[in-house]
């Protein structure tokens, strides 16, 4: 069998040897430069850099002349042994000049031996070797008897062993290479006749491997269909498990879509996919089933219809038409069937592909739905008020959903207005609504979607805009109690699923609400019940606030104690309700009094505090008068709860703490009570003070 098999190809005997004179060369110029770099090396002696420099020449000299100079047609095959012999003949030079058979660089003296394997031939190996050892034998013999020497003879004896196991070793490395070499040529060849036999039935097969997508695999069908069941037409069927959408090519090579006519039941396409098997129709006229539509304008007097069965399934069907009656016989059959198998595994394979693709940009779209989401929770936790929410819900889902605006609309607390409080993107103006149950989202409790003008119910605040997508509006509710409505304006890639936007929308809503309810319990927590005005909390952290500044920064504050007087007066009189009532009224002018930094607070029945930022005496002293004067107009205005006011006024010094710049305004408040209430007492400057001045 072996002896029958032929021989390489000339082009792969010629690059054969090309790899062969390729390696011998860098083999060659390789060993010249290391020998070069040994003769380089410091612990080289005089006589062995002579030595090593000389052989390197003489390698460089055979390397320019052989593989350079002389042809390469020269010599034939014996070329690679005998440049190898020669180069062994240079590694002998190369021992007697770097001493002899006890030379330190023997090594150097194996590698043409070693080089033999290149060509994967065992007679090289055998006479390169041979030469190697007649020559390092001669090197031996002559140092023991010139220098008569036994050690030289010891070594010499060792590396002649070694040099005879290093020939027997390439000998069958060479042996063994040449051995697969052969092995994988023949099966080479084998696998090259194999190929060319399978090489007509697979170019269907390759073809329609090439194709990128449904209509390329088609449009190759058609083509080997034409060619070699002389077909006119093609009908290509997928998706469904009735086939009745495709599309069509024709012999002008345009392709169009095609809808099968629902009105038939029993057409010859129904039957193959139903049946999974070839249906043969030879003269449209005879066939009940086929629509005049097929008959007539595509021209179908007979047809095959082919379904494309991949692993047990129906992937497509494909129907192979001409425009005459035709007697199909059951090499056509068989071909077209051929052609159908061909084809099913790369339409099955793209069909799929294209599922993977949907499935795939759905599932992207769905995590970046998600991740807008898990941001959109993120974002709501740092806003800071209701307004801010709305604003960062707004925008959120903008991104989340893809859409083209949004705006949060949120009832007022007295639930009499639903205002928009957040816009992101170009949003449609929305109006305030005055009764929010007047939203049909909120009315419905549901997701109120207008995907046009002609839907059954639109909003009559936002009517459908001309050119847009459509909107939705969801409810915003927590608690059960409606908070508000997130109006989403569509965009042309919006995503918008109930699931989502009533997640979104629950996480918003409950956003809002549990702003109003921290709110509000902060305001309870640092809000006087009767006058509105702050209380001791609020004051102890003020206090605490402007002591830091002070201290660290040198920024002064000051305080006003306030006592009302005459309230007792009225609560006896008018009753408590008239003096409660009073109290309101000081509230309400103590609020338009003082600045908007200032900081009013009920410390006591009728006992109230100001603190002022950055505040010294005198800025305190102008705005107690003031203040006096405001609630002595007022009982002028009110007699039935007129009452009068006593201030002490104090500020921040040096080394003073808050509890003593309180004390100090105490101070200034019950002399101000001593000398006849209704008036103002400011504590003394610094300067006055250290003078021994009295209070003003």
């Amino acid at each position: 069998m072996l002896a029958q098999m032929p021989g390489p190809w000339p082009s792969e005997q010629g690059a054969y040897e090309s790899r062969i004179r390729l390696a011998s060369e860098a083999a060659t110029w390789g060993i010249a430069a290391i020998l070069i770099a040994s003769a380089a090396l410091p612990t080289t002696d005089a006589a062995s850099r002579v030595g090593l420099l000389f052989s390197a020449f003489l390698l460089v000299f055979f390397a320019v002349i052989w593989f350079h100079l002389l042809p390469e047609p020269v010599l034939g095959r014996l070329r690679f042994t005998i440049g190898t012999c020669i180069t062994q003949v240079v590694g002998g030079v190369l021992l007697v000049l770097t001493g002899g058979a006890d030379s330190r660089y023997f090594v150097f003296f194996l590698f043409p031996t070693l080089a033999t394997t290149f060509a994967m031939r065992v007679s090289s190996t055998i006479v390169t070797g041979a030469l190697a050892l007649v020559i390092y034998l001669t090197v031996l013999v002559g140092d023991g008897v010139l220098m008569r020497a036994n050690d030289v003879l010891e070594l010499g004896a060792i590396r002649t062993s070694a040099l005879l196991a290093l020939i027997a070793m390439t000998a069958l490395i060479s042996r063994t290479m040449q051995e697969t070499r052969a092995t994988l040529r023949q099966r080479t060849t084998e696998l090259a006749a194999q190929n060319s036999e399978l090489e007509i039935a697979r170019s269907t097969a390759l073809t329609l491997a090439r194709s990128r997508d449904i209509s390329e695999i088609v449009r190759a069908v058609f083509d080997a269909s034409r060619a070699a069941l002389a077909i006119e037409r093609i009908f290509f069927f997928s998706g469904t498990e009735d086939m009745g959408h495709g599309y069509t090519i024709g012999r002008d090579g345009r392709s169009e879509r095609f809808e099968a006519d629902p009105s038939k039941r029993d057409s010859p396409r129904q039957r193959a996919a139903r049946t999974r098997r070839t249906v043969v129709m030879n003269d449209a006229a005879e066939e009940p089933g086929l629509s005049a539509r097929v008959r007539d304008h595509f021209e179908q007097a007979a047809a095959l219809f082919v379904p494309l069965m991949h692993r047990g399934e129906l992937v497509a069907l494909i129907v192979l038409s001409v425009s005459k009656p035709r007697k199909w016989s059951a090499a056509d059959v068989r071909l077209g069937e051929v052609i159908a198998e061909s084809a099913a595994p790369a339409v099955a394979s793209m069909l799929a592909l294209d599922r993977v693709r949907e499935l795939s940009d759905r599932l992207a779209a769905r995590t970046k739905v998600l991740e807008g989401m898990n941001q959109l929770v993120e974002n709501l936790a740092l806003a800071t008020d209701e307004a801010s929410t709305a604003e960062v819900g707004a925008r959120s889902v903008t991104g989340a959903f893809r859409l083209h605006a949004a705006t949060t609309l949120v009832v007022d607390p007295s639930l009499a207005l639903l205002e928009p409080n957040g816009i992101a993107g170009p949003a449609t103006q929305h109006p305030v609504v005055n009764g929010p149950t007047s939203c049909p989202a909120i009315r419905s409790g549901r997701v109120f979607k207008v995907d046009g003008p002609t839907a059954a119910v639109i909003c009559p605040y936002m009517p459908f805009r001309e050119g847009s997508h459509g909107y939705e509006c969801v409810p915003l509710v927590a608690g059960g109690e409606p908070m508000g409505a997130l109006f989403m304006e569509r965009g042309a890639d919006s995503l918008l699923e109930e699931t989502f936007t009533r997640n979104a929308a629950d996480r918003i809503a409950l956003s809002i609400a549990n702003r109003r309810v921290l709110e509000t319990a902060q305001r309870q927590a640092t809000t006087d019940g009767l006058t509105g005005l702050h209380n001791r909390h609020f004051l102890q952290e003020q206090l605490r606030l402007l002591q830091s500044l002070a201290t660290r920064h040198g920024q002064a504050y000051a305080v006003i104690a306030i006592d009302v007087d005459g309230l007792k007066q009225v609560n006896d009189t008018f009753g408590h309700e008239m003096g409660d009532l009073a109290l309101r009224g000081f509230a309400n002018t103590l609020r338009r009094t003082i600045r908007g930094s200032d900081v009013g607070v009920r410390t006591g029945g009728d006992e109230f505090l100001v603190l002022i930022p950055r505040g010294n005496l005198n800025d305190a002293k102008i705005l107690a008068e003031r203040l006096r004067e405001a609630v002595e107009l007022q009982g002028r205005s009110e007699p039935h709860t007129a009452i009068t006011v006593s201030a002490g006024v104090a500020a921040w010094r040096s080394e003073r703490t808050a509890e003593q710049v309180l004390e100090a305004a105490d101070a200034m408040l019950y002399a101000a009570k001593r000398a006849g209430k209704d008036r103002v007492m400011v504590e003394a400057p610094v300067a006055l003070e250290e003078s021994g001045a009295g209070p003003a």
